[in-house]
């Protein structure tokens, strides 16, 4: 791992959620959306897509198949 880089790099219960990975059903709930994106810094999703936050970390996460687009992580 290069100088400086963050050894978390991941979302997750156990750091295991990255880009292109599909968060579990069971976390796809309305308790985790995030409906004040702007309230949060976040920017708008685009159609489709939702914010997710899951502790300090947020996920833009596609809404039909969880699928995450990107991650802001809280270090």
């Amino acid at each position: 791992m290069p100088p400086g880089q963050a050894k978390r790099m991941g979302a997750g219960p156990n750091h295991q959620w990255v880009k292109g990975s599909r968060v579990p059903v069971q976390y796809r709930t309305s308790h985790y959306v995030v409906t004040d994106w702007r309230g949060h810094g976040l920017r708008q999703p685009p159609r489709g897509y939702h914010w997710m936050q899951y502790g300090g970390d947020y996920l833009l996460v596609a809404i039909g198949s969880g699928v995450i687009l990107q991650l802001i992580l809280n270090d």
